[in-house]
């Protein structure tokens, strides 16, 4: 049958509005699916961002803990550092809110050990917050609990499309246990000549060269005095011998203490440089990790003096055979130091450490920063550095801390020499173990 146009253009118009119905009917099922199907890849996607950033913000709260504790041995410092360094990283938009009170079980101290002592995963047990503030017991582990949670002090994260699959937020939650690690430690000593320099700050008016500062000596039995004698009388001394066995140091040291009763005379950089290793020492004694300790010295050349041990009577002793002479050789001292971590006494898992003191700068053989970089090529190991006094040059040890990757200290006299040396054995290095 022929169709008229009239027809055949109806009958077409019939069949296209039918197809137009069918689409209609596809996508009012299919678009509300595809919405849904887009709120739920955007809500996952959040919910992985922000256990991302949860994760960091507790690591990185984790550390902070551990490593003040470590350095401040007390448990509001840790504390403290923890919520501060939650607090500078973001979660889901806010800065993130630890709650270190001893309740919310968020912030804790512990003991990390392997289950065998040597290998294997390391395994976290809890000691009372209270215990650790009374000093009652030794911890060296501390973990963070990060949580978005009921119970959290920001509570749970909303979902961006709330109401999708009728759920209208999600609780994350992470842990980390930072944990102080036992070190080997290659402690390099300056003894050049310069080590054995007295520095004496005179008090204004202050003399030992004057008159009766010398006749004191003198009666002492320390000095001898030719006099000029004018009409029969002494005039003025015009020569100082010193009698045998002393010297220089033992009358400016007569006169500080006896003369101008100053009290206790100043003493030389080595003096204070031993002085400051048993302080050192010493509070490596009272830390919970196992260090073990060795001592390289260096003049025109380095020794190695002591290898490591853990028994610190016999690294004194081998600091007590030393004595002050010659150039300054900073880098054949790093040298022999390195020696210690290559000995069979060496921990393969110990934390590597070399701390490399000086009072002067580097004047014979192979420059420091060369043998720091080479160092760090060839071994695992971190490098602490520290000058003493006004001649030391703190540039140079400076560069050679940056390339070890550790700190350099400073100190002007005695008592921050050991000031120094005890803050680096207190910062302990901390590993993320959870």
């Amino acid at each position: 049958m022929i169709l008229s146009p009239n027809a055949r253009r109806f009958a077409l118009t019939t069949r296209e509005d039918s197809r137009r119905g069918g689409i209609t009917v596809l996508m009012a099922f299919v678009l509300p699916m595809l919405a849904l199907l887009a709120a739920f890849c955007i809500n996952m996607a959040q919910m992985q961002l922000v256990k991302t950033e949860l994760a960091i913000a507790t690591d990185a709260a984790a550390r902070a803990g551990g490593r003040a504790f470590s350095e401040e041995q007390t448990v509001d410092a840790a504390k403290t550092a923890a919520r501060l360094t939650a607090a500078m990283n973001e979660v889901a938009g806010e800065p993130y809110q630890l709650n270190t009170d001893d309740a919310a079980n968020e912030f804790e101290f512990g003991v990390s050990a392997q289950s065998d002592g040597q290998t294997g995963r390391f395994h976290f047990t809890k000691v009372p917050t209270s215990d650790v503030a009374d000093n009652l017991v030794a911890v060296s582990s501390v973990r963070v609990t990060g949580k978005r949670t009921g119970d959290s002090l920001m509570g749970p994260v909303p979902f961006i499309f709330p109401n999708s699959f009728s759920i209208s937020d999600f609780k994350p939650q992470t842990s980390a246990v930072a944990m102080q690690v036992d070190r080997d430690i290659s402690l390099v000593l300056d003894r050049s000549g310069s080590m054995d320099w007295k520095t004496y700050d005179w008090p204004d008016g202050m003399d030992p060269w004057e008159e009766d500062s010398l006749v004191s000596a003198e009666d002492a039995g320390i000095v001898r005095l030719e006099w000029r004698y004018r009409n029969g009388r002494p005039d003025y001394i015009r020569r100082v011998r010193y009698n045998s066995g002393y010297d220089e140091y033992d009358l400016y040291d007569h006169a500080w203490e006896e003369h101008f009763e100053l009290g206790p005379a100043p003493n030389t950089p080595w003096e204070d440089l031993v002085l400051a290793v048993d302080a050192f020492l010493r509070v490596l004694d009272e830390t919970p990790q196992n260090e073990q300790v060795s001592i390289a010295s260096y003049n025109s050349h380095g020794t190695l003096d002591c290898w490591l041990l853990d028994d610190f009577a016999s690294v004194r002793a081998a600091v007590d055979q030393l004595g002050p002479n010659g150039s300054t050789g900073i880098g054949n001292g790093m040298n022999s130091g390195k020696r210690s971590f290559e000995h069979q006494n060496a921990r393969p898992y110990a934390s590597k450490t070399m701390v490399v003191m000086t009072d002067g700068n580097h004047n014979y053989g192979t420059s420091p920063d060369t043998v720091a970089r080479q160092l760090m090529t060839s071994q695992n190991l971190n490098i602490q550095t520290v000058t003493f006094g006004g001649g030391a040059n703190q540039q140079t040890m400076q560069d050679v801390a940056v390339i070890g990757l550790g700190k350099h200290y400073h100190a002007d006299s005695g008592d921050e020499l050991v000031s120094a040396f005890e803050e680096i054995a207190n910062n302990l290095p901390t590993i993320l173990t959870d």
